[in-house]
């Protein structure tokens, strides 16, 4: 019996301390979930961002790189987004873009292929309040500067000239671009650039011409609803102080902003349809007119000079007149061509090509007029002139009446001899042929005035005469030859009085224009 009492005991105390073991196990699984659940809902963003990002406090400790690396970290920090801003009434504030351009060379302004090359330095300044370090670095003043390493980690305006033919950024071994970050925020990126671009120039006035050479800078991702570009208030564009051209003087520019609309008929920003800000600016230059004196009118008007020095030859110098005509026309032409062949092909008359025209024909009208003087000069008849004047040597030359009979000449039907009864001479006319070897060249009044009291004259060459009516009486007769030298004089004066006015004409509407 006892020894069954004592296993009862047993049993009961090991009953007592399994309960009490499962009890604290409980207890304790209960306070440990009761003391889990509140730290995470404790937790915030803030706490998270902490936790996760490189810290900025007590930024003046860092170095240069350090603090670009945790600026651009990509936990607060995202290249693909421009930092646009929203205001108050929830409307998106669209970042604005400042721009600045130096021109340090212009050259190449092709007039063939109406293209010229530009070299510059382009700044770009926007604000970006996601790079401020401000208020993490108060003793750090001087500005955050990298070059093309330091422009791949942030958000840069996509810029592009939109009437480049090719451009690039310059650099030896590396791109010259320039990144600054100052303490605000704000970021200013410099590169220097060499484009190839468009100018539709126009040659109306050439070679007295002014050109506009326009750059159109525009964005190429953003539209106007998220970036704006502007010029620089102050000194938005300038030039190098020894910026020459060979052939145009510079004398200013003008600078503008634009709009520019893409829409699905004109897609100039490629499949994005809306406007797109724009900048642009005008070179003003104007052409330097001393070569084009010095090498082109200057000789061609002294080659149409020299072509009035035929006017001073007899018209029948036939080689000489001709020789010096073909002469200066031909050098005309050459001098023409070298100046010609620099333009480009343009569909509208310009002031040289008004120049060569009107010179040509003062050059070719001196050698019709010989040919007209050679032509009069070789005339058998004379002109008999109501009056020795302009008029009517002009209208008789160009429309020559028939030949007159002389008073005293036989009538050519008849094959007799005539004469007049005169008490104290008797004139006798005679036709006869004038022949040179086998040819007949003319016949010529021959007149042989004889006495009444010849007796030489013989019985058988008497014949019976019949009088004429007397023609009508002429003021003046002038030969083919001296009709042939009064043109020529005449033509000594009207060729250059002309010349006169006309150069009076054409350079007033060069420079007056």
């Amino acid at each position: 019996m006892a020894k069954l009492r004592i296993l009862l005991g047993l049993i009961s105390i090991s009953l007592v301390s399994a309960a009490s073991l499962n009890l604290t196990v409980d207890q304790e699984t209960e306070l440990d979930y009761s003391t889990t659940e509140p730290v995470s809902t404790t937790d915030s963003p803030a706490e998270q961002l902490d936790s996760n990002c490189p810290t900025l406090v007590n930024s003046n400790a860092l170095t240069q790189t350090e603090l670009i690396a945790r600026l651009t970290d990509i936990c607060r920090y995202d290249r693909t987004e421009p930092p646009i801003s929203v205001n108050k009434a929830g409307d998106i504030e669209p970042v604005e873009v400042f721009a600045r351009f130096y021109i340090s060379a212009l050259k190449d302004l092709d007039a063939t292929d109406l293209q010229f090359l530009m070299q510059g330095l382009l700044q770009l300044r926007y604000s970006d309040s996601r790079l401020a370090f401000a208020s993490y670095a108060p003793n750090r003043v001087q500005p955050l500067v990298g070059e093309f390493a330091l422009r791949e980690k942030l958000w840069v305006p996509h810029i592009f000239f939109s009437n480049e033919v090719s451009s690039n950024i310059l650099g030896t071994n590396e791109k010259d671009m320039l990144t600054t970050i100052y303490p605000d925020g704000t970021v200013l990126i410099s590169f220097r650039v060499q484009a190839t671009l468009y100018c539709f120039m126009n040659y109306r006035k050439f070679p007295f011409d002014e050109q506009n050479c326009t750059t159109i800078l525009e964005s190429w991702m953003y539209n106007t609803s998220m970036l704006e570009l502007h010029w620089e208030p102050n000194n938005s564009v300038t030039f190098h102080s020894q910026l020459q051209l060979t052939e145009f003087d510079i004398d200013g520019y003008v600078a503008n902003e634009s709009i520019s609309i893409s829409d699905e008929f004109s897609m100039s920003h490629g499949a994005l349809i809306g406007n797109y800000s724009g900048l642009s600016f005008s070179v003003l230059l104007t052409r330097e007119v001393g070569y084009y004196i010095i090498e082109y009118f200057v000789p061609s008007i002294m080659i149409v000079a020299i072509s009035w020095v035929s006017f001073w030859l007899q018209a029948d110098q036939t080689p000489a007149r001709t020789t010096l005509g073909c002469t200066t026309l031909l050098s005309f032409i050459t001098l023409s061509l070298t100046q010609e062949n620099n333009l480009s092909k343009v569909s509208y008359v310009t002031m040289s090509e008004v120049w060569f025209l009107v010179c040509t024909f003062f050059i070719f009208g001196s050698l019709m007029e010989f040919a007209f003087v050679n032509q009069i000069w070789r005339r058998n008849n004379n002109l008999e002139l109501k009056k020795p004047t302009t008029k009517y040597i002009v209208q008789n030359t160009f429309v020559p009446k028939p030949m007159r009979r002389n008073p005293r000449s036989f009538n050519r039907s008849q094959s007799t001899q005539s004469t007049f009864n005169n008490p104290k001479n008797t004139v006798i006319t005679i036709e006869t042929p004038i022949i040179i070897g086998a040819d007949l060249l003319n016949r010529q009044d021959s007149a042989i005035s004889l006495e009444d009291n010849d007796s030489s004259l013989s019985s058988s060459s008497t014949a019976q005469l019949t009088p004429e009516k007397p023609p009508p009486q002429t003021f003046a007769t002038m030969t083919p030859k001296e009709v042939s030298l009064w043109i020529d004089r005449k033509m000594r004066f009207i060729f250059p009085l002309a010349f006169i006015v006309f150069n009076a004409l054409f350079w007033s509407l060069v420079y007056c224009l």
